[in-house]
């Protein structure tokens, strides 16, 4: 009898150390593949983040990026040269081969802007095409440093416009004794929006000057009416003090002398509104501080 109950016993505690091992191996098992699989949750949420992110940064970029990578990535090479009064702009493809493949931009193969390094001298000229990929325009500038700003349109090529210096006769700032002078402009602000040449008055309008919208540029030319200038009522044309960043605006209207700009950095900007009145065409100057 004795002998019966402890078999009994001993089988009952081999039983239950099993089934408690087996419960213990089982739950730890469980525990591990929850952790695997929370882990690779985790995992596929992230890619998923970085995916999106990817995606947004592509569609951010995918338009006129001013400012990062994507403004060297022009495909289009710009020259610049003067002699005898005449400006030569010469274009060739990454390969080195003259390139003239240009669609034609308000009316014109190529606009080429030239500002003076103090920004109180302004050109908007038209250089005609001479050889292939080899444009020239007679300038006739005063003696200075100037900045050009080539702008086209090639018609299969990546182009981003970028400053090119252009030093006409001997200029002293950069001459004197091999040392090197700040002659760039640093503007203040104005408040005088009422511009005047010959006779002609243009008043600029800006409700807001942040860079988080599109800047508002809006022109009362009293009363005068502008013709159309280049297949529009007319042009601005934005620069830093700096002569870095370059804009050309068109109007936003067909019957108003609207513009709108984006603006991607803060600070002090030069801009000319250009219009024609009664045949000759005017560029009025302004000065805006663009903030955040």
């Amino acid at each position: 009898m004795k002998k019966w109950i402890l078999s009994a016993v001993i089988y009952l505690l081999v039983v239950i150390g099993g089934y408690t091992a087996y419960s213990f191996y089982a739950e730890d098992e469980g525990a591990t593949n929850n952790h695997d699989e929370h882990e690779t949750e985790t995992e596929e949420h992230a890619h998923g983040e970085d995916d999106e992110k990817a995606t947004g940064e592509d569609g951010e970029h995918g338009g006129h990026g001013e400012h990062d990578d994507s403004e060297s990535a022009s495909e289009v090479k710009t020259e610049l040269v003067t002699e005898n009064g005449a400006i030569t702009v010469s274009l060739e493809d990454q390969d080195g081969t003259p390139m003239d493949e240009l669609d034609v931009n308000h009316e014109k193969l190529m606009h080429l802007i030239v500002i003076s390094e103090n920004l109180e001298s302004f050109h908007h000229l038209h250089p005609e095409k001479k050889n292939p990929g080899v444009f020239e325009v007679q300038a006739d500038l005063e003696e200075g440093m100037y900045q050009a700003f080539v702008d086209i349109k090639p018609t299969n090529l990546e182009y981003m416009v970028e400053p090119k210096s252009l030093m006409i006769g001997e200029h002293e700032g950069h001459e004197d004794e091999g040392e090197h002078k700040d002659d760039h402009a640093h503007l203040e602000a104005e408040t005088n929006w009422t511009k005047e040449q010959n006779g002609y008055q243009a008043t600029l309008n800006v409700e807001s000057f942040s860079m988080k919208e599109n800047v508002v540029l809006s022109f009362d030319l009293n009363g005068a009416k502008p013709e159309n200038y280049l297949g529009a009522l007319g042009h601005v044309v934005v620069v830093d003090e700096a002569l870095e960043q370059f804009i050309h605006v068109h109007p936003a209207s067909e019957t108003e002398p609207v513009f709108e700009a984006h603006f991607t950095k803060p600070g002090m900007y030069k801009l000319w509104g250009e219009f024609k009145l009664d045949g000759k065409v005017y560029a009025f100057p302004y000065v805006i501080e663009i903030t955040e």
